[in-house]
């Protein structure tokens, strides 16, 4: 798999036709942004036909760590012997296709327990129903992760397509006994790898190569426009 620096420069280098000078070269931050919505619309490609999304797109958020959800915030009253859990912090923006979260798994952390996937609306109808405490589902609402269950795990395992891959590698983990400053991470952005299918690489980077050509044409047809738009133009 390449990492975000890899792609970067190859798409510089695709971009000038040969190894750029440096002041011709595009601004990292500019280049991964592009290539995250190239990504993100070739997986949508793949998730709306027939082709199967490969696991090289997938990351894993191991430990999310769970609390209890306050009442006001529950889809309905649990039911006898139940209490509603929640993620105790935001997950990152997942990809969505066909208005539904791009997810593959969310299980117990040691795989004994799969939950499977409900909603916020369809929860509310299920109160009072006996066998709800059987069933282990879980539902997302306002980028929380809720869970009924009779023993609330305190760590959730989740397998998911993120928007972007270096947010959901700085998710905070259950896991991380870093506190404060010491939760800095100084490894470098550009050495993470990028999660995408090895033979799309070669389509990502012409499409995002593409996508700069136009954007970079359609600013200087702009600046001409408002160059001859000028009150100094109009007034020769």
């Amino acid at each position: 798999m390449r990492t975000i620096g890899e792609l970067i420069q190859d798409v510089n280098t695709a971009y000038n036709k040969g190894v750029g000078s440096d002041d011709t070269r595009l601004v990292p931050r500019y280049v991964y942004s592009k290539l995250l919505a190239a990504r993100n619309r070739l997986i949508n490609q793949q998730g709306n036909s027939t082709q199967k999304i490969g696991q090289a797109v997938y990351q894993t958020l191991p430990c999310i760590e769970m609390e209890t959800a306050p009442i006001h915030e529950c889809a309905c009253l649990p039911p006898k012997g139940c209490t509603i859990y929640r993620s105790k912090y935001k997950l990152p923006q997942f990809l969505v296709n066909i208005n539904d979260e791009m997810i593959q798994s969310v299980s117990t952390v040691t795989g004994e327990i799969e939950y499977h996937k409900t909603t916020w609306e369809e929860k509310k109808h299920t109160t009072g129903r006996r066998y709800v405490k059987k069933i282990h589902d879980y539902y997302i609402r306002n980028y929380r992760l809720y869970i009924t269950a009779q023993t609330g795990p305190t760590t959730i395992t989740l397998t998911g397509i993120f928007a972007d891959p270096i947010i959901a590698l700085s998710f905070k983990s259950f896991c991380d006994d870093c506190v404060g400053d010491d939760c800095v991470d100084c490894n470098s952005p550009l050495d993470i790898e990028f999660p995408i299918d090895g033979h799309k690489v070669n389509t990502l980077i012409e499409m995002v190569v593409i996508d700069i050509r136009e954007n970079f044409s359609r600013g200087i047809e702009d600046r001409t426009n408002d160059s001859a738009d000028s009150p100094e133009q109009q007034s020769k």
